[in-house]
């Protein structure tokens, strides 16, 4: 698999940077999945490939920052049509943020079990955040990658991320604002589930603009010095 990073901000874009986008294809290009889709993404996906190739979207959870460029997709679904309708898979609630993902061009589906998308499986797990978040799990010639969406330490948290080959993981917290009742990790805590998750490659996405993105670094390199920020444009093979 080859994971392209298309977004990394949260919960607001940069002059240069979108929010969570990521592109993760299949390495006989087979299968081409986008996972979450906030402000700016859509725009970066139409640099890597036409909108004909994607295969599904997968919604980790449905605040703003994650899917709102899913409603100017329905504009350029409207106008290039595909052969079957784009299946998107997210969380069911809020309701209404969920119905606005329906479309003339789009089947929406709930992301309450495992798929297949040619040789990827995909599964979803809770994870913990102020509205329904998943972690996304893709498996792929033997290979794994783990998004863990937006969230705090969790009960599934860990056995997910065990075994990742690639974590890409919500940093959206440094340690002095990190709290237990915070929606979102830590650095230092994406380092230490890394280690802990024996994980071959760590991705610290969710970036606040609040924060220097190389001070997390190194938070999250004091319990695994191999973490890496992932960075817009960059295409990470798996």
């Amino acid at each position: 698999m080859r994971l392209t990073v298309l977004g990394n901000r949260g919960p607001y874009p940069t002059a240069s940077e979108p929010c969570s986008g990521y592109l993760v294809e299949s390495d006989d290009g087979s299968a081409r999945i986008l996972m979450d889709c906030g402000p700016g993404v859509l725009m970066k996906l139409l640099k890597h490939i036409p909108i004909g190739e994607l295969d599904a979207v997968c919604l980790s959870h449905l605040h703003y920052d994650h899917m709102s460029d899913m409603l100017p997709l329905h504009y350029l679904l409207q106008f290039n049509p595909p052969v079957t309708p784009l299946a998107i898979y997210a969380p069911k609630q809020p309701e209404a943020l969920w119905h606005l993902l329906e479309g003339a061009n789009t089947r929406v589906y709930t992301n309450d079990g495992p798929l297949s998308i040619g040789p990827m499986e995909i599964s979803f797990a809770p994870m913990r955040h102020p509205m329904p978040s998943s972690a996304i799990t893709v498996r792929c010639d033997e290979k794994k990658l783990v998004y863990t969406g937006d969230t705090n330490t969790a009960p599934d948290l860990l056995s997910t991320a065990t075994g990742a080959d690639l974590l890409l993981a919500d940093a959206g917290l440094d340690d002095d604002d990190y709290g237990e009742n915070k929606p979102h990790l830590s650095a230092s805590l994406c380092g230490a589930l890394a280690r802990d998750a024996c994980a071959k490659a760590l991705l610290l996405t969710h970036l606040n603009a609040k924060y220097d993105p190389e001070a997390l670094l190194q938070q999250a390199r004091r319990h695994y010095p191999a973490a890496q920020l992932a960075r817009v444009d960059e295409v990470y093979a798996i």
